[in-house]
């Protein structure tokens, strides 16, 4: 049964409860927290956008030496959830098998949603990652994925201290466990 609500809207001065079934609000709306105004520099107070699930994401090669990555499919997927414009990614990923050799290029991954192009670099982030059979030139260290403002694909880069970083360059079977989030 559709209720028909006047147009000045509802008032309810001791909350809602709703004892079975959901609250949909049209596209392009929300749940707005304008009464609080706590930044002098927010872009909105419109709480307008959650979603979970997972994503296979796509594995290539920035030098494109390497043509094709194989993922194994007991490990080939990334659990994701998406919290107004901050998202989250986790899981593992395991590599099967690839064909080409590994040159001067960086593992390139998808990601589910592009990354927001703000100011000052603001949406540039790193998101975690442990890795196994992977090996780094250089001699470095700390491997991390490196997002880009307005890309939808996230770089893996490393570091080495006091020096220059290096790349990650996966063997067959190479296995990376990913955690992070950021702004879409």
């Amino acid at each position: 049964m559709a209720a028909t609500i006047p147009t000045n809207g509802i008032v309810l001065s001791s909350g809602l409860n709703v004892a079975d079934g959901d609250i949909t609000l049209a596209s392009g709306h929300g749940i707005s927290f304008a009464s609080t105004s706590d930044g002098t520099t927010m872009a909105s107070e419109l709480f307008d956008d959650y979603e979970e699930g997972s994503y296979i994401p796509t594995l290539t090669d920035s030098a494109g030496n390497v043509t094709s990555i194989a993922l194994n499919s007991s490990y080939d997927s990334l659990a994701y959830t998406k919290v107004g414009r901050r998202v989250s990614i986790q899981g593992v990923i395991v590599i099967s098998s690839f064909s080409g050799s590994w040159g001067s290029g960086n593992l390139q991954m998808t990601l589910p949603f592009t990354v927001a192009n703000l100011t000052d670099q603001q949406g540039r982030c790193i998101i975690n990652v442990g890795t196994y059979n992977v090996d780094f030139t250089n001699d470095a260290t700390a491997p991390y994925f490196l997002t880009s403002e307005g890309a939808s694909t996230m770089g893996m880069q490393v570091s080495k201290d006091n020096a220059g970083g290096g790349i990650g360059q996966p063997g067959s079977s190479a296995q990376f466990y990913i955690q992070g989030s950021y702004i879409a």
